[in-house]
């Protein structure tokens, strides 16, 4: 019997001492293993998110700002600078009689809800997301759609509330959204304005006819009286820009009348002003945390269509808000000389670090002297791992 009791004898208090503290050891090597594993997880997710996001806002920049002019450039010389008045279904837009929504409720390009026909538009710090709690840039883009045409139809006589006058219906297609200018200048000297109508779906391009209808049952924007301006109005050599179709089908694409900007939670926005795909803001990209942009201009005109300076939004510029939106002939000029817009995007990502993990200041245009824009960050928002991202999209399609 005294053997078999000592045969079956456990561990010493010593010998359990030792095999926890091991144990522990073991157990904390794992847990500091696992916790770097999770954390350089959760760094490389985050920040392949960030390139996703920001590959994808690039893309709709590029593609809206590329883009821009198109359908519209022919018209450089005099409608430029037009302001643009349009109704849908019944209730005016443009102007805008209300706030927009939000971010863009404070937009103000040049003249409380009004806007002017312009290829590209740089609105400094017109939104503030609550996320970054700084100023924020709005980009106004223009362009007729992709299947429309470049070169503007001459009206053989002043539009009336039902028609414009045409020598062929060749060009135009049923429901096409329509803007109705001349070359008649303001008395300051500046574009006339600019109507936006829709031909009538029971148009039939035959080709012979020289009657274009607007409007009629099924149409979408009524442009005979909007506010204070009239169609009829419209007596100096008109002129009729097709911009395409309402809605996207087939090849054709609907105009691009698009504000673009940063707002609430890190999240890029497109508000379209004539409401084509609806009467709100549209998130296009996440993970946005500001942008910031600039113009590229031909400074000697269309001469050699080249881009020979960069200019900021300042009332020194020459390219404020307020000179290339007071609708005169010297804005027209300016907004000829556009021929590329540089954008910088400042991408976050969604999750705060334990520490601080990046530096205090990021910089947007360090090439441009004079141009560069600085965003200090605070020692909360260190935290959070930041991108810088730039890019250069020219406007092929701007004046002629």
């Amino acid at each position: 019997m005294k053997r078999g009791r000592q045969s079956q004898a456990g561990l010493t208090l010593v010998e359990m001492m030792v095999a926890l503290v091991i144990g522990m050891v073991l157990s904390i090597a794992v847990m500091m293993v696992l916790s770097t594993f999770e954390g350089r997880r959760r760094t490389l997710g985050s920040t392949s998110d960030l390139d996703q996001s920001g590959a994808l806002a690039m893309f709709q920049l590029d593609r809206w700002i590329r883009s821009a002019g198109t359908g519209l450039g022919q018209g450089s010389g005099f409608a430029y600078g037009c302001t643009l008045y349009a109704a849908k279904s019944g209730h005016q837009i443009l102007p805008a009689t209300g706030p927009l929504p939000a971010p863009f409720a404070s937009v103000d390009p040049g003249s409380s809800g009004v806007f002017r026909l312009a290829p590209v538009l740089i609105l400094p710090g017109q939104t503030t997301p609550n996320i970054s709690g700084k100023a924020s840039d709005v980009l106004v883009v223009m362009s007729a759609g992709n299947d429309a045409s470049q070169v503007p139809s001459v009206l053989s006589a002043p539009p009336s509330a039902d028609h414009l006058a045409t020598a062929n219906l060749t060009e135009f297609s049923p429901g096409d959204v329509l803007l109705v200018a001349d070359h008649h200048k303001s008395p300051g000297g500046g574009p006339a304005d600019c109507m936006i109508a829709q031909a009538s779906a029971s148009l039939t391009s035959t080709g012979t006819g020289t009657t274009l209808p607007l409007g009629g049952s099924g149409s979408t924007y009524d442009g005979e009286r909007i506010g204070s301006a009239a169609i009829t109005s419209l007596t100096d050599d008109p002129v009729a820009f097709d911009l395409g179709a309402p809605t996207a089908s087939g090849t054709g694409q609907p105009p691009v009348f698009q504000l673009i900007g940063v707002g609430d939670n890190d999240t890029l926005y497109g508000y379209d002003l004539l409401q084509v795909s609806g009467d709100g803001a549209q998130a296009q990209a996440e993970g946005v945390f500001e942008m910031h942009a600039v113009y590229g201009i031909d400074s000697t005109g269309s001469a050699d269509n080249k881009i020979d300076q960069w200019v900021g939004t300042g009332a020194s510029s020459g390219y404020s808000v307020a000179a290339l939106s007071d609708g005169s002939m010297a804005a027209m000029t300016r907004l000829k000389n556009i021929r590329a817009v540089r954008v910088a995007l400042v991408l976050r990502t969604s999750l705060p670090e334990k520490g601080a993990v990046t530096p205090q200041a990021l910089t947007m245009f360090p090439d441009l002297s004079g141009l560069a824009v600085t965003r200090t960050l605070t020692s909360a928002e260190q935290h959070f791992r930041y991108r810088v991202v730039e890019t250069t999209i020219p406007i092929r399609n701007n004046g002629f």
